[in-house]
């Protein structure tokens, strides 16, 4: 092989002009010394118009990557590579990758050898467009959802940032791989299918469908993700691009929203509706038979649980029903089923052997549920009425079952709570006769059904009646007299009595006008109020409206209420009854001794009168211990300074006990059973010849 110089400069000569790739050679200024047809085409120019010039004086991209490449082989005194991205003549997008070469003259100078060779082709692109390019990188870089490009084969092309930290991987360990590396199986397994799928009907089953997933970190941690996929094209070539999205704190949100709409937030037992659900499709199940035994739902109801909350403060409250509920699933047996239907009220659906067993469950409940509760630093006791029904082989809903329970629970409360109730046939008539009577009795007052009878009140010494008890009757044109024992539960429990006894005040103050003009009037007529009325707070004001008609009337009429309604809420007993003294109504305490039965509550409460139980009245005064409980009241009355009002006189040995021991005013049928206004006037007329 010739080896001449003249040789080696030709053949040089007809590489660098003649071969596909570009050439360019710099001094260490930059200048152009030489360059071949092929670098000078692509900055489109000739190789005279470049020699001579400084590259930095074309505006080219292949131009700038070289003054680049020639500082960095200048600074370091070796080779600079060079990624160039370039517009080609036909108008598509070419790469040229190659470097920069630092070359020493043989007279001690030095320069530049750039050498470039084209490799445009789909990935090349696609690899300089998503890797290399800084706008592009920028842009997934901000992106807050992890974003990774894969090609058709799933080979992982680019990742940006928030991908990496998702993941927990450098760029590099990503680059290459497949993207199953990023899903724990069998996700991996099944993206392995999609690909297989596609290389062979060119569908992507998976494109434009977001679905929620599982991602498995570098440390082999699996989380969830929700993952959409788009398909572009790149280049000619087709790529996938996936949105990755942590949804760890959304799932756990959705699953603390589920819980909470599923239970209670206080107790942690289960909703109503949540109840409902679980329990129906229990019972929905066969019936159950020996070998499963039955089901008890029990009803709990806590009595006056408001008073613990305005006595103690609703923190206390609080936690009596969080340990009250520890309770219950400490007594009950294993899955059963608990739920809060209202604030003081809950359910349970129990599996027990026979109705035997449910019953001693609920004693057994009821004696835990009301033992000593300490609760936030105080000690509380709750009374408690349960109502419960076992299942039969006629039940077949929860919803008959709880009916069932719900009536027991009303039969307990009817009796004075606190106490254990369990479903009886008779139980489901007496609601329905309830019903019609809560029915009827709305429309009583309408109906001109109600009307009022007066009893006699006596002065114990003498026997001359000085006032009487206003007493309510019904006389219902289907049912006849409906007891007053029977029809006032009702309109308490419906919320009837307000209208009601709004209508006796208006009836015995009308009565009392009339009876005064007829000079029939005694000294003080005495209305029965219960409890919730008497703690309206307006009573007072309806009173002062009606006696503002008739001022003749007052100091004439008088209220009587129980010992209960006295002192369920003293402070607003106190503030009523002050405001009915200012007007010149008495009050009298009814039942006294069937309640409470605390004179340190009388006192603070500026009534007049206390009538004595009927109770006490029984075998007097043969029965030594009631006689000595009513002398004992008497006594203690009167150094109250309150009058004393016997109930339920009936012989006259018991009326001749009650004058021994000081009573003030007698009051029963010994004197005169309820009667209507015309009777009651005769009574008056009838006694007055003796009173001139």
């Amino acid at each position: 092989m010739p080896t001449t110089s003249a040789f080696l400069a030709s053949l040089a000569e007809s590489l660098m002009n003649q071969a596909s790739f570009a050439l360019v050679y710099a001094d260490a200024d930059g200048r152009c010394l030489f360059a071949n047809p092929s670098f000078a085409t692509i900055l489109q120019t000739s190789p005279a118009a470049l020699a001579g010039q400084t590259l930095d004086a074309f505006d080219h991209p292949l131009a700038r990557a070289v003054v680049q490449a020639l500082e960095r082989s200048g600074q370091t005194g070796e080779a600079a590579p060079v990624d160039c991205e370039v517009e080609r003549a036909d108008g598509g997008r070419g790469v040229l990758t190659g470097c920069v070469l630092p070359h020493r003259t043989g007279d001690g100078g030095h320069g530049f050898l750039g050498l470039f060779q084209d490799v445009t082709d789909p990935a090349r692109i696609a690899d300089f467009v998503l890797r290399r390019d800084p706008f592009v990188t920028t842009l997934l870089d901000a992106a807050v959802d992890g974003v990774v490009v894969a090609d058709r084969h799933g080979i992982i092309r680019t990742v940006n940032r928030s991908c990496r930290t998702l993941f927990g991987y450098d760029e590099e360990e990503l680059i290459g791989r497949n993207v199953s590396v990023l899903m724990p199986p069998p996700f991996s397994r099944d993206h392995d299918k999609y690909i297989g799928s596609y290389l062979e009907t060119e569908r992507a089953k998976i494109i434009g469908i977001g679905r929620d997933a599982l991602g498995r970190r570098k440390d082999g941690a699996v989380f969830p993700i929700h993952l959409s996929v788009g398909q572009a094209q790149l280049a000619r070539e087709v790529v996938f691009v996936g949105i990755i999205r942590d949804i760890s704190e959304r799932l756990a949100a959705e699953q603390k929203a589920t819980y909470l709409a599923r239970h209670d937030p206080l107790t942690g037992v289960l909703t109503r509706t949540a109840f409902l659900e679980e329990c129906e499709a229990v019972l929905s199940a066969p019936f159950p038979g020996q070998e499963g035994g039955l089901f008890a739902l029990y009803a709990l109801d806590v009595d006056q649980f408001s008073d613990i909350n305005e006595a103690f403060g609703f923190h206390v409250g609080d936690a009596a029903l969080k340990a009250m509920v520890s309770r219950v699933t400490e007594v009950l047996p294993q899955q059963t089923y608990v739920c809060r239907i209202a604030a003081d009220e809950f359910a349970a659906l129990s599996r027990v052997e026979s109705a035997e067993q449910a019953e001693t469950l609920a004693d057994l409940l009821h004696d835990r549920l009301t033992a000593s509760i300490y609760a936030d630093r105080h000690w509380v006791r709750l009374r408690l009425s349960i109502g419960a029904a076992v299942q039969d082989a006629d039940i077949r809903t929860l919803e008959e079952l709880n009916a069932k329970a719900k009536l027991a629970l009303q039969a307990a409360q009817h009796n004075g709570g606190n106490a254990v109730c369990f479903y009886t046939p008779e139980m489901a008539a007496a609601a329905t006769r309830r019903m019609f009577l809560t029915m009827h009795l709305a429309h009583a007052i309408e109906r001109n059904e109600l009307h009022m009878a007066y009893q006699p009140i006596v002065e114990a010494r003498s026997g001359r009646i000085v006032g009487a008890e206003a007493l309510l009757r019904w006389n219902q044109h289907t049912l006849g007299a409906v007891s007053p024992g029977e029809f006032i539960p009702v309109a308490e429990e419906s919320g009837l009595i307000v209208p009601i006894t709004d209508w006796v005040l208006t009836a015995v103050v009308a009565q009392m006008a009339i009876w005064e003009k007829a000079g029939t009037l005694p000294k003080q007529i005495f209305i029965n109020v219960s409890g919730p009325q008497f703690l309206r707070g307006n009573l007072s004001a309806r009173l002062e409206e009606l006696l503002g008609r008739h001022p003749e009337l007052r100091g004439c009429l008088g209220l009587e209420i129980t010992e209960q309604a006295a002192v369920r809420d003293l402070k607003a007993a106190v503030q009523t009854l002050t405001e009915l003294e200012a007007i010149d109504v008495q009050v009298a305490i009814d039942d006294f001794g069937s309640g409470y039965s605390s004179l340190s509550y009388v006192q603070q409460l500026p009534v007049s009168k206390l009538k004595i139980d009927r109770a006490f009245m029984e075998d007097i005064p043969d029965n030594l211990k009631n006689g000595a409980l009513v002398r004992a009241a008497v006594g203690m009355a009167h150094g109250l300074g309150l009058v004393t009002v016997a109930e339920g006189v009936e012989t006259e040995e018991q009326r001749d006990f009650l004058v021994s021991v000081g009573c003030d005013l007698l009051q029963g049928y010994l004197f005169g059973r309820p009667v209507a206004p015309d009777a009651f006037a005769a009574m008056i007329r009838a006694q007055q010849p003796a009173m001139a």
